[in-house]
């Protein structure tokens, strides 16, 4: 399995908020937004986590 296809156990935001490094208003976002999926409590992440290091390097090529 690749880091494209992580997948972890989140019983709620906080836990996917501490998972990915963010906070849980990204979390609502990314989840609103599609970007995360879930299969029950399991959560696959690699996208999100994609899409916050591309957030994350654009935010920071503008400044």
């Amino acid at each position: 399995m690749n880091a494209r296809n992580t997948i972890v156990l989140a019983v709620d935001d906080a836990d996917l908020s501490e998972a990915l490094g963010c906070s849980s208003e990204a979390v609502e976002s990314m989840q609103n937004d599609g970007v995360l999926e879930s299969q029950g409590q399991l959560w696959e992440i690699g996208p999100a986590r994609d899409y916050l290091r591309d957030a994350a390097w654009a935010d920071n090529l503008w400044h």
